[in-house]
């Protein structure tokens, strides 16, 4: 990967130099240098070539030496035209890029664009291909505190057909953090995607963070016997309540399936049922079936998967030692003795 950065590149312009994030929401504008380049992987297509000629090796159908000579000649055509074919894509791809995101910039109205594209100081001549970053210039921007620099390069691979696996990477020179966008399409329609991925990080919607509607409670897998399996409700009860657990309401198992794996909440197979609190059975997923998602228990046999729902035990705050305070020491009358000789 460093060898990569160093031979390609993109530089981005970026005020102030936050690190909070690649490209988060600011009121400092991003004026980018473009010049991405295309790094191209193994192409499918190569690999099936390659095992057809290995079984028709094994299986006697060609010579070695007709294979040898035959690669050969398909080696150099095949530079041939992909020295044509890709000798100039970085450039058209760049352009495609700019173009469609000045489009989307157009279209939604964005009056004051957080990113702008600007050639300044850069001749078409020194547009190439490559950029080292071992160089003067490059290095002393590395180190400016009033700018961050980032590269970027586009990766493709060929799928079967006409489909291109194309992945736009920007690296941060500061810290080496990255943000990928990647599309599968056909080459002419690579540019557009990822400049609406670009868009639509640079200007969609933040949204805050989700919060966990059930923060009090955590979920519980069902008994190891139980997963992935229908059983009765008293078989679900039995086993939650074996987990100092109780089955969901059907309000909490419908928060819990709305907010998934990923924030505190459950995957649901699709179609099935699950027990619940009220002895009525829940169906997952969509449905358009008029009795609705919510089913009433008409048997103890009905049989349902289930999750259970656990109250977290938050710590008890220790209450603060009183201090502890010495009585007053009252006064003793002086002993007879005592006074005798005073007055002695």
């Amino acid at each position: 990967m460093r060898r990569l950065i160093v031979q390609f590149g993109l530089l981005w312009w970026m005020v102030p130099t936050a690190l909070a994030g690649m490209l988060d929401a600011s009121d400092q504008p991003l004026v980018i240098w473009p010049n991405i380049p295309l790094i191209s992987a193994s192409d499918v297509e190569e690999f099936k070539l390659d095992r057809k000629i290995f079984r028709q090796l094994h299986l006697g159908e060609l010579a070695p030496a007709v294979v040898k000579t035959n690669l050969k000649q398909v080696d150099k055509l095949y530079q041939h035209h992909k020295e044509r074919s890709t000798d100039q894509i970085w450039r058209s791809y760049t352009t495609d890029l700019v173009a469609h995101y000045d489009q989307l910039v157009q279209k939604y109205q964005i009056k004051k664009p957080r990113l702008s594209f600007s050639f300044d100081g850069v001749s078409p001549a020194e547009l190439k291909n490559e950029l080292d970053l071992a160089a003067g210039p490059v290095a002393t921007l590395r180190e400016r505190e009033d700018i961050t620099g980032i590269i970027g390069f586009l990766t493709s691979t060929m799928m079967s057909g006409n489909q291109l696996r194309a992945t736009l990477t920007l690296i941060r020179l500061k810290d080496g953090e990255s943000i990928s966008f990647m599309v599968t399409d056909q080459l002419h329609k690579v540019a557009t995607r990822h400049a609406q991925l670009l868009f639509d990080e640079l200007y969609g919607t933040q949204y805050p963070a989700y919060q966990n509607p059930l923060s009090g409670s955590v979920w519980l897998l069902p008994a190891p016997a139980d997963q992935g399996a229908e059983v009765s409700h008293r078989q679900a009860l039995l086993a939650c309540r074996s987990q100092l657990g109780e089955l969901p309401s059907v309000d909490e198992l419908l928060l819990g399936e709305q907010a998934g794996p990923y924030h505190n909440g459950i995957i649901l197979s699709a179609g099935s049922f699950y027990h619940t609190a009220e002895s009525k059975r829940y169906l997952a997923g969509e449905t358009r079936d008029p009795r609705g998602k919510i089913r009433p228990m008409r048997s103890d046999q009905a049989l349902a998967r289930y999750y259970c729902l656990k109250p977290i035990e938050l710590p008890q705050p220790v209450a603060p030692v009183a201090a502890v305070v010495e009585p007053a020491t009252t006064a003793q009358p002086p002993k007879a003795e005592s006074v005798k000789a005073q007055k002695k």
